[in-house]
């Protein structure tokens, strides 16, 4: 068991952190990808909403 701590412990004191830039990099990626997401949701929403409203619009027909 103490074995694995040791071994564990050494491969952390091994891990790279982010330099500032890639810090930076990660954040402007990760902001895009929400705007996109975020616009395709919007987008999806409305036109399922139309074919929805325009479905319950035929079936309530009398």
């Amino acid at each position: 068991m103490m074995k694995f701590i040791y071994d564990s412990l050494e491969t952390v004191k091994k891990l790279k952190h982010p330099t500032k830039k890639d810090f930076i990099n990660l954040t402007i990626a990760i902001f895009v990808a929400i705007v996109v997401a975020g616009t395709y949701f919007i987008a999806a929403d409305t036109v399922f909403s139309g074919l929805y409203k325009r479905f319950y619009g035929i079936m309530t027909i009398k």
